[in-house]
């Protein structure tokens, strides 16, 4: 097949000699038919190829689309002569963007009976894609300018073409999808064309102020200039091809049907920011549009706090925007703003009373109550049983957050103050249309977890999360209270504690399990480090006590066994090659907890002499090595175990000066 680009100059002798032996005649009539002429409307808007085909071309065609060659006697036309038009339309644009800058408000052109402001999405940096009914001459130039010249913020986005190249290359995904979701209509969505008839973000006017008159365009400008990605739709493909497995908490068919129902709603843009910024994550071809969708997310979000109408903010997509967003920040290098992130979410959680959702009891007696209202209102909104298990999952998945950054910032964890949650455990089976929970119990009731048939690798996650942070309480008991003297009591009731539970989920910590699914390789090497951190209190209060050697011995004992367990299913999953798809690249720093707590453990055998110095250090190496994979060098828990790579550098010194020294 004869392979074109968009400019209609390609169509010379050259190419019909390369493909001349192919249907010679077919060629030669294709090429009479589209010379001199311009891609389609529909095609060149979207900077896509286009086959020229007359009167549709294959893509609109197969798409359902309104084709068209509106523009082509426009370009002919603006050939001779477009050095001075795009003077002319560069200083009309300038002198547009002053009186919008100064304007509160615009005037429109024609008799359209329901002026719109400008949506909030609207980067005033650039042409403003403003509602059809409106255009003026301005507005009418720059949509020109961006339909025939490149701006120059594309070049901060190099990639966006490809991306559009690769969503027709995903033909199983698109195949059997509505035309209202093919990836030229959500493009056309999420960058707020003017030319679609979908509403855009509130549509007809802002929420009323606190004055009663709608927000002015100030009100946008306290938000950074942000720029609207085309084609996200691969990076949403990324999460749900990759990363679903590890966080899945999304109905992907409920996302898509809410996409193409409400496009322009801030609760289901900020959603769908967020997805993609977790799925640039795992890809490294789009790292670089990482900025452009947290910056989108966070912005859509602060939208939905901003709105008069609370809806938006406490809707399930608004909470799930949070903790995509939040579990981009955690594997950052700065830990302040997912902390305050990671309070806005518990707020919203509690606000909403997602804890005792399950829980009919409480329910009744909050039914008169603002706060019940509000977890009414949320439940019955999401009252099929897909949705309503959207949000146990989200709720699990903002518990496991909370734990990893209670543990990195040393505060207690609140969402499960009085250990009485009343929210179903994750159920298996996918989400989508057909799917029908089983039958789960509440966190608390290890007797009834042993009775469950079967128990998904997430809910094991959410079940060892439970066992860190009865720990972390333990722990912390200890460093608050020098004379604790419930400590033994308490210890061998959580070690029996821990005992029943992970007998629970015991088929998620063998060989095969760890190799194959990232949840059991993290469940595997934190509940090691939890076991670590049990025995490291254990030695503590033995060196408190004076009590015999012999006691921190075996927990010293007890401790490296742990880590060397860390040690191997690390070795045992070692990438050769680094891939979207490995365990450090999906758990990354979540994984940095037991790393670092199996550092510390065989650096003090090490100073110790516990074990064969060689053995050891090779150890200490591999888990730096690891640490390396999952997060900066500087960062949090390269930092926290520091004294483990001095004691290593320490050996190294020694080892150097031994042979001079003979």
């Amino acid at each position: 097949m004869l392979r074109r680009t968009a400019d209609a100059s390609d169509s010379s002798a050259g190419s019909m000699e390369d493909h001349g032996d192919d249907h010679p005649r077919s060629t030669k009539k294709r090429i009479t038919q589209t010379t001199g002429r311009l891609a389609c409307d529909i095609c060149r808007e979207r900077k896509v190829r286009c086959d020229r085909g007359d009167p549709k071309c294959g893509r609109c065609a197969r798409l359902g689309y309104e084709c068209s060659y509106q523009g082509r006697k426009r370009y002919r036309a603006a050939q001779a002569d477009m050095p001075r038009q795009l003077s002319e339309l560069q200083t009309r644009l300038a002198h547009a963007e002053a009186l919008l800058r100064t304007s509160s408000s615009t005037t429109s052109t024609t008799t359209a009976p329901d002026p719109r402001p400008l949506p909030p999405h609207v980067d005033l940096s650039w042409p403003v894609p403003t509602p059809s009914e409106r255009l003026g001459d301005h507005e009418r130039l720059m949509q020109r300018l961006q339909s025939q010249v490149t701006p120059p913020m594309d070049r901060a986005f190099e990639g966006l073409d490809m991306l559009a190249n690769l969503t027709e290359d995903i033909p199983d995904f698109w195949g059997d999808m509505d035309p209202v979701l093919a990836p030229d209509a959500l493009s056309t969505i999420l960058a707020g064309d003017s030319t679609t008839q979908l509403p855009t973000a509130f549509d007809g006017a802002y929420p009323p102020a606190g004055s009663g008159s709608s927000v002015s365009l100030a009100i946008e400008s306290l938000f950074p200039s942000t720029h609207e990605l085309e084609e996200p739709i691969p990076l949403h493909q990324k999460y749900f091809d990759i990363f679903y497995p590890v966080l899945p908490i999304l109905n992907p068919s409920r996302f898509r049907r809410q996409w193409a129902h409400d496009p322009g709603s801030p609760q289901i843009r900020a959603l769908s920011y967020a997805v993609a910024l977790v799925g640039s994550t795992v890809a490294p071809e789009y790292t670089h549009l990482q900025s452009s969708c947290y910056s989108n997310a966070r912005k859509y979000i602060e939208l939905c706090e901003r709105d008069d109408d609370e809806t938006r903010i406490t809707s399930l997509n608004a909470f799930q925007a949070l903790l995509f967003v939040l579990r981009y920040e955690l594997t950052r290098k700065h830990f302040v703003r997912a902390w305050m992130t990671l309070g806005r979410a518990v707020t919203l959680a509690q606000i909403l009373d997602l804890r005792n959702i399950d829980n009919s009891e409480a329910a009744r007696q909050r039914t008169g109550s603002p706060q019940g209202v509000f977890q009414i209102r949320f439940a019955r909104d999401e009252r099929d049983p897909a949705s309503l298990e959207e949000i146990r999952r989200s709720f699990w998945s903002l518990y496991i957050f909370e734990s990893y950054g209670c543990v990195r910032i040393g505060r207690p964890c609140t969402l499960d103050e009085d250990d009485n949650l009343c929210i179903f455990l994750p159920s298996p089976g996918e989400l989508n249309e057909t799917f029908r929970p089983s039958p789960m119990p509440f966190i608390g009731d290890p007797t009834k977890l042993a009775g469950v048939s079967y128990l998904t690798s997430y809910a094991a996650v959410t079940i060892m999360v439970k066992l860190a942070r009865l720990c972390f309480e333990h722990v912390s008991i200890l460093s608050r209270s020098v004379s604790d003297s419930g400590f033994w009591d308490r210890h061998y009731r959580l070690v029996k504690t821990i005992n029943d539970y992970t007998a629970i989920f015991q088929r998620y910590l063998t060989a095969k399990a760890v190799r194959e699914d990232a949840l059991a390789f993290s469940l595997h090497l934190n509940l090691c480090a939890t076991h670590i951190n049990l025995h490291e209190a254990a030695i503590r209060k033995v060196e408190e006590q004076d009590l015999p050697k012999l006691v921190a011995a075996e927990s010293r004992k007890c401790s490296a066994a742990a880590a060397f367990k860390i040690l191997g299913a690390i070795r045992m999953n070692w990438p050769m090659q680094r891939s979207e798809r490995d365990h450090f690249t999906l758990q990354a720093t979540f994984i940095g907890w037991p790393i670092s707590m199996s550092l510390m453990a065989l650096s003090r055998s090490l100073a110790n002499g516990d074990t064969t110095p060689i053995v050891i250090v090779d150890s200490l190496r591999l888990l730096r090595a690891a640490l390396d994979q999952v997060e900066e060098p500087d960062g949090y828990w390269h930092q926290a175990s520091g004294a483990a790579v001095t004691a290593l550098a320490k050996w190294d010194a020694q080892q150097r000066e031994t042979p001079s020294g003979k």
